[in-house]
């Protein structure tokens, strides 16, 4: 910083950051601003304004600094990178209607028409993550001190209940060819969740050493609900022995063309299904796109349909209650309902 320095003034990359020490209470907040001059005037600025909250009790934060603090001092310290980066996406659909909003001017009324403005455009699902984001953010200002309840609480969810699609399977050919115009890792990861059903962020970080060639089982440590958890390479649903006898016995198991895990295999797999898509419509072949959830779903019902033991099936998948595997039910028929129902195996997944 040239000239005169201020040491209640930082740098975080190329934007300054403010630091006051208000009534016992040390404050952190961005100035945005690259400027040395501004910075300082917003400093002057801000500590008139810390310093009359502190005389009168009132508080002005408006949303996008505590989105600031909510970042900074909770996700960038608490929460994996997936889930970071899923509260980035809600914050950004939030600020349509919260940004320049006093965090205490933040009412139900306000959240419902947030609500209203979502409807129509977007999935009930992606609204309820949303209101779980602000909800996150609004409890955090209660514990700063900012408000003294979470308004995104009061709020009726049951409204806003989200409604699953049926359930629609791939179909086999279209996963062929999309595995046949995939780069080598891509393809294998393709061919783990279809015959394992794990989830794509399990198979993209699975290493060699998570795999027991003596046992047929894999280990994967990274899941969804954190809890980490042993399955079968061989099961009702499918069977990866071939894939994984002929996978590198060190380092991660199915990387990209630098060697590196797959940052967005969703992204990636999306773009190579679009090339497919288009060329088979450019040359009349049929094709029905599917989503690489989709390989999951389909492990499922093949697992069920083959007399597969549900409660099994949804330690294997990672659920935290059959009541989440049950969706797969209404995919079955009388007969393989029964079966299910009645019958179990002795394949599946073994408890940690």
């Amino acid at each position: 910083m040239s000239g005169r320095t201020n040491a209640n003034i930082y740098l975080r990359g190329k934007t300054y950051w403010g630091r006051l020490q208000i009534a016992g209470r040390e404050h952190r907040s961005s100035l945005r601003t690259t400027d040395t001059r501004e910075a300082r005037r917003r400093l002057r600025h801000w500590k008139t304004e810390l310093e009359r909250e502190a005389v009168t009790g009132d508080s002005d934060q408006l949303f996008e600094e505590a989105v600031i603090r909510w970042i900074t001092e909770v996700l960038e310290t608490s929460v994996k990178p997936q889930t970071m980066r899923r509260y980035t996406i809600s914050i950004c659909s939030l600020e349509g209607t919260f940004k320049g909003v006093r965090v205490r001017d933040i009412t139900t009324r306000l959240i419902s028409n947030f609500v209203s403005g979502r409807s129509g455009n977007v999935t009930n699902a992606t609204i309820r993550r949303d209101l779980a984001a602000l909800s996150r953010l609004l409890s955090a200002c209660v514990a700063w001190g900012w408000i003294t309840a979470n308004p995104a609480l009061s709020f009726d969810r049951t409204i806003i209940r989200e409604r699953r699609d049926p359930i629609t399977l791939p179909c086999p050919d279209s996963v062929a060819r999309v595995k046949t115009a995939c780069p080598p890792g891509m393809a294998a990861i393709l061919d783990l969740l279809e015959q394992t059903g794990m989830r794509e962020n399990e198979a993209v970080s699975l290493m060699a050493e998570n795999v027991d060639h003596e046992r047929h089982q894999i280990r994967l440590i990274r899941t969804k609900t954190s809890r980490p958890r042993t399955i079968a390479w061989a099961t009702p649903g499918g069977n990866a022995a071939t894939l994984l006898e002929h996978a590198p016995r060190s380092g991660l198991l199915f990387p990209n063309r630098d060697g590196a895990a797959y940052r967005n295999a969703a992204s990636n797999y999306g773009q190579v299904m679009r090339r497919v898509a288009a060329r088979c419509e450019a040359e009349s072949i049929p094709f029905t796109r599917f989503r690489i959830h989709d390989l999951r779903h389909a492990f499922a019902i093949r697992w069920l349909k083959a007399g597969g033991d549900i409660y099994r099936l949804s330690r294997h998948l990672g659920h935290t209650s059959v009541k989440t595997t049950e969706i797969y039910l209404s995919a079955l028929t009388a007969d393989e309902l029964d079966r299910v129902l009645h019958v179990g195996t002795t394949d599946g997944t073994e408890t940690p």
